[in-house]
């Protein structure tokens, strides 16, 4: 099945009623939890296997090595934003949770919307921290991070995948993104929106269209193909196409 547009959350949590509550909130709210963890070793093992695109990680959890260390780990190993939950804590736990530069706090208890707003937060701080994004890449909602950027849609960040998103179409003040097998509406320009994608991978060729030259199935004299669309070309953009993939009509 495909996945595009799920955000996979780790919970690291080793009070199992609480991390069940928090897997109950985080699926209500559309969110897939790829596991729950109660030590390091086992939240090590699930980011492995699943590579999650956020953590959830409490402050004070068993075995040898605390909360802030495995965040430490999951900052380093997979660059992904980090939200400590925490009860009340001495001041030097406190200190040494500020050194792992977490994106988000969530003191204990919580309700969902709590949840929700602390998850948004912390993907646009952590897009911050790597990008330094523009005042309009914060104020229209997408964060760009690893292999995919997120979105706004309704009330949640959705995450695409680039290797799943095949062709761009600009509408006005919003653009379509196309991927395999789903369609995204966002606001924003065309040119603001390839700004913030790998560039050479994603070209525009059109006014209104922009490609992921990984997804090209053929060229047409005036056309690309891209599965069962075809995208015009500009004459004046083909140029730009042709430092990419080079051909000759």
């Amino acid at each position: 099945m495909n996945e595009t547009g799920i955000i996979k959350i780790l919970v690291i949590e080793d009070e199992l009623l609480i991390a069940e509550d928090i897997k109950l909130q985080l699926e209500e709210l559309g969110y897939r939890v790829t596991g729950t963890a109660s030590s390091f070793n086992e939240a090590q093992e699930l980011a492995v296997a699943e590579t999650p695109d956020l953590a959830l990680v409490d402050i004070m959890i068993s075995g040898n090595k605390d909360g802030i260390e495995t965040a430490g780990y999951l900052k380093k190993h997979f660059e992904i934003p980090i939200i400590f939950l925490t009860s009340l804590a001495d001041k030097a736990t406190v200190d040494r949770a500020k050194q792992v530069n977490p994106d988000g706090y969530l003191v204990k208890p919580f309700n969902t919307n709590d949840l929700y707003t602390t998850i948004e937060i912390a993907f646009s701080n952590h897009a911050i921290k790597k990008d330094k994004p523009s005042e309009h890449d914060q104020q229209s909602g997408s964060f760009v991070l690893k292999d995919c950027i997120f979105i706004k849609k309704d009330y949640l960040l959705v995450k695409i995948r680039f290797d799943e998103l095949m062709f761009i179409k600009a509408e006005g003040n919003y653009v379509e993104i196309y991927c395999k097998d789903k369609k995204f509406l966002t606001r924003s320009t065309l040119k603001d929106f390839l700004q913030k994608l790998p560039a050479g991978r994603f070209i525009q060729v059109h006014k209104s269209y922009a490609i992921n030259i990984e997804q090209i199935d053929a060229i047409e004299y005036s056309n690309i193909i891209i599965g069962k669309e075809s995208i015009p070309i500009s004459r004046s953009f083909i140029d730009d196409l042709k430092k990419q993939i080079p051909f000759d009509f």
